[in-house]
């Protein structure tokens, strides 16, 4: 009886697992629908995410782009809304194939996101590869790669936005302070600077200071997505990472 009992429960913990994971292409067909979405455009959504889940890309992106798409229909057409869901889904995958071959697994799926959207900024998969490797775990590494993202939003060269990134976990900067890059970016442009000679400076090792350093204005906005590290953040760069 008591082997009976643990078999049960095992069961229902394996049960609970799998039920919101399986659940979710159904919430947001449902949502669509009660948004005044037709069946078609729902179905096909649905079965984008379901077919996402099956390979064990995370879905959460997938959902808020096809909302945000629905949301916008007035200027958005759903075929646009689908193409779009699609390129996500590579973009995840190339993600999630680049984090299993820097050794991460099992895979966090904020880690597999962050790579995404790094990708879809316009780092290699290569350089997505190397803020993997210079990172101390896999929060970190989503850290990282959400900064190098938000950087690179703001017009940093990709290089100089891995590379500063890079030197930071390897000098033992922690994730809070990295979080503030983006910041320390904007602060040095308010100086007068050109991007080119902060990526050249960068390039030379020369890293980003702390936004609270002497004249650089004090801490300012961080990048959203991050987990556990919740920031104002700042607006995406238009027509990136393969948006809406």
């Amino acid at each position: 009886m008591k082997h009976s009992l643990h078999t049960l429960a095992f069961l229902a913990v394996g049960l609970f697992a799998i039920l919101p994971s399986a659940a979710h292409s159904q919430d947001v067909r449902t949502r669509l629908l009660d948004r005044g979405a037709s069946v078609e455009f729902a179905n096909q959504v649905a079965e984008i995410v379901d077919n996402a889940r099956a390979e064990q890309l995370p879905t959460e992106p997938l959902v808020s782009k096809a909302l945000e798409g629905w949301a916008n229909r007035a200027r958005v057409p759903q075929g646009r809304v689908i193409a779009a869901l699609n390129q996500s889904v590579q973009r995840l995958r190339t993600g999630r194939q680049i984090g299993l071959a820097a050794g991460l697994n099992p895979l966090p799926g904020p880690v597999v996101s962050a790579a995404a959207d790094a990708i879809g900024r316009g780092m290699s998969r290569e350089q997505v590869g190397q803020v993997l490797g210079s990172a101390t775990g896999p929060d970190v590494a989503a850290t990282g790669l959400t900064v190098a993202s938000a950087l690179v939003a703001q017009g940093l060269a990709t290089e100089a936005a891995v590379r500063v990134v890079g030197d930071a976990f390897r000098h033992g900067r922690p994730p809070e302070e990295i979080l503030e890059f983006p910041s320390a970016l904007t602060g040095i442009r308010a100086q007068g600077r050109e991007m080119s000679e902060i990526a050249r400076q960068i390039m030379q090792g020369g890293g980003l200071p702390s936004p609270t350093a002497p004249g650089m204005g004090g801490r300012g906005t961080r990048p959203q997505g991050v987990p556990g590290m919740p920031g104002d953040g700042q607006k995406k760069k238009k027509g990136s990472s393969g948006g809406l």
